[in-house]
């Protein structure tokens, strides 16, 4: 009879009690740090999202467009001080004083929040250069138009005309520079944060749930093994990532939500009137100066409808009206285009549609008056088209101006301070995250080791 040998399967190792109790106790520990990595991480990819668009970036772009406002006005004071009688004290004098201050002031902010090196500094150095070379011809310029020297008589338009050339080709692309550098890491920032954000808050969740899945698997092998209904450390153990995961998830995710406040509701309407403030005080500039400088009066012209179609552009055959009604109601209306249809298509705060909409029409009124000015110069009525110019009683160019001007200010200032409210709740929502999580997390230790503990010496 043949002996024929039986081979057995080798079998499959199994851990005993005391083995699974120690491994679920390190598998504890390592997903707890794991949820601490997850949370920890997750803050800072938040807090330096909130800290760069709200704190390094908008701040000095919305600077840029102050420095830019406040020079081009200041180059439309100078030019209406040149239209009015030599040695006249006018009130664009105290304005282009006041405006320089302004800008200076601006300026000041700016240099502090330089972030980005070279691409922030050099236009800033250019403003403040350029920007004293500007104001001593601006001065000679008025020197020769209140000595009023009839061997002279064209000197102060002279100076001007070069001061006015430094103005649009260094000092307002230095300013659009400024906040173009900026934009550009904002808009970059935001993109990434979005991204970020998403994977961090699956990353806290993911942890979070990994944790409470072992924590519940060994609850439920106590109850199986041991016939141990509740462990009371290992349940408070449970509750405590429960809060940890739910509560940096909630915080990062309300970070999140503040963050698109403030750039996709706020600052897209705070860059737009910015911008449109900027511009419009250059398109006056060039207002003045298609009657101060005659010889160059087509150019000032065209480049005045430029500026101002930047602001507002819209089909002849749709009437003011219809944009008015359209926007009272929230609807677009298409083919209008500009800076100022850009925050009537992007209303969001209270009181924002109705400030928007009279910064609209008090806009349109101003053109209204614009063209008054030209028809009065065309026919040869130059005195009473300085007079339309540089008057500022209802119904002439400076108070038009200034309607447009407050409106468009009271709008800025809606959205200036969603943004800065979005920004501290943003901030404000992950603020010492960390170090709630890392209490949390030693506690989560602490609780397991301590709750596995009594079971894990009874088999020792």
């Amino acid at each position: 009879m043949t002996n024929v040998a039986v081979v057995k399967a080798p079998q499959t190792r199994r851990w005993n009690s005391l083995q699974l109790l120690k491994g679920g106790r390190a598998a504890i520990l390592l997903l707890d740090v794991l949820l601490l990595i997850a949370v920890v991480t997750g803050a800072g990819v938040h807090r330096d999202a909130m800290q760069a668009v709200g704190k390094d970036t908008a701040p000095s772009i919305i600077a840029a467009q102050k420095i830019k406002s406040a020079m081009a006005d200041m180059d439309a004071n100078a030019a209406n001080q040149l239209l009015a009688a030599p040695g006249s004290a006018t009130p664009a004098a105290a304005l282009y004083e006041q405006r320089r201050i302004e800008a200076s002031k601006a300026l000041v902010e700016a240099a502090k929040n330089i972030t980005y090196g070279a691409t922030e500094q050099t236009p800033i150095e250019t403003l403040q250069v350029t920007g004293g070379t500007y104001q001593r011809l601006i001065q000679q310029a008025i020197d020769f138009h209140d000595a009023n020297d009839p061997n002279q008589p064209d000197m102060g338009v002279r100076y001007y005309r070069h001061a006015g050339e430094m103005m649009d080709t260094a000092l307002l692309p230095a300013a659009d520079d400024l906040d173009k550098a900026n934009n550009t890491v904002l808009e970059q920032v935001y993109r990434e944060a979005s991204e970020h954000s998403t994977l961090s808050l699956w990353f806290v969740l993911l942890a979070g749930l990994l944790m409470l899945g072992t924590l519940a698997v060994l609850q439920f092998f106590l109850l199986q093994r041991m016939h141990r209904l509740l462990n009371p450390m290992l349940l408070a153990a449970t509750a405590l990532t429960l809060w940890l995961t739910f509560y940096a998830f909630a915080s990062m995710n309300r970070e999140a939500d503040r963050l698109r406040v403030a750039k996709e509701d706020a600052f897209h309407s705070i860059r737009a009137l910015s911008r449109a403030r900027a511009v419009a005080y250059s398109a006056n500039a060039d207002e003045s100066r298609y009657l101060l400088d005659p010889a160059h009066a087509a150019d000032y012209e065209a480049e005045f409808y430029r500026k101002t179609n930047a602001l507002v552009s819209l089909p002849a055959s749709i009437p003011l009206a219809l944009v008015t009604a359209n926007a009272s109601h929230g609807r677009s209306t298409p083919g209008f285009t500009g800076y100022l249809a850009d925050e009537l298509n992007n209303i969001t705060f209270p009181g924002e549609r109705a400030a928007a909409i009279e910064t609209f029409v008090t806009f349109e009124q101003y053109m209204g008056v614009d063209a008054g000015i030209r028809v009065l110069a065309r026919s040869g009525q130059h005195d009473k088209a300085v007079a339309l110019c540089i008057g500022s009683s209802p119904g002439q160019s400076d108070w038009a101006f200034e309607q447009f001007d407050r409106a468009s200010a009271k709008t800025l200032e809606i959205n200036q301070k969603a943004f800065d409210e979005a920004v501290k709740e943003g901030l404000a929502a992950v603020d010492k995250l960390e170090l709630k999580g890392a209490v949390a997390a030693v506690l989560i230790a602490i609780l397991a080791a301590f709750g596995l503990a009594g079971r894990i010496r009874e088999y020792e």
